[in-house]
């Protein structure tokens, strides 16, 4: 495995080098890029690269290393949210409540919400599901979400779109090519 992540590694490494035209496999049969894709992958800049590791690898190795990759990377997502117990992560919740409260009024209402999920990159969250989630925030539903209700619901929200942020910027990128 180590030896796998090496090999991809290099590849990534010496990216300049990895073009569609100059590595031979990478374009179809009439010249044109190929669109391999996974799902609702896009092409992106890592497109070559990630065409060239396919290539290197073979897709069955490419495809547990990939794997691999993303599941490590929720991993760290996920302990990274599961820090808010811990002092630092009060701390940084406690500055992005603060941060979210644009009134200052120490209550993050719906509108805050809104422009908070925004400003942190979650711009795939529609209204409804910005809703349901300042519903379960809003313990007392008194119509605001207070701190305490913050720091309960937070960690959950940005386990869930952070990772759900990693696969749309993985896509754009081209990395899930």
């Amino acid at each position: 495995m180590l030896r796998q992540i090496l090999v991809l590694g290099a590849i990534i490494g010496s990216s300049l080098a990895f073009s569609p035209a100059a590595v031979p496999g990478l374009r179809a049969a009439r010249g044109t890029p190929m669109a391999i894709t996974m799902g609702t992958a896009k092409d992106g800049p890592f497109t070559p690269i990630v065409k060239a590791a396919r290539t290197v690898l073979g897709q069955g190795t490419f495809t547990k290393v990939r794997g691999d990759v993303i599941g490590y990377h929720s991993k760290v997502i996920t302990a990274f949210c599961e820090t808010s117990e811990s002092g630092f992560g009060r701390i940084a919740l406690k500055q992005l409540f603060e941060i979210a409260d644009k009134d200052s009024n120490g209550s993050i209402d719906k509108a805050e919400l809104c422009d908070a999920l925004w400003q942190l990159g979650f711009t795939h969250l529609n209204e409804d599901q910005v809703e349901k989630i300042f519903a379960r925030a809003d313990l007392n539903e008194n119509d605001e979400i207070d701190f305490e209700e913050f720091m309960k619901e937070a960690p959950s929200t940005l386990r869930t779109n952070l990772i759900k942020l990693a696969k749309n910027n993985g896509s754009d990128l081209g990395f899930l090519s």
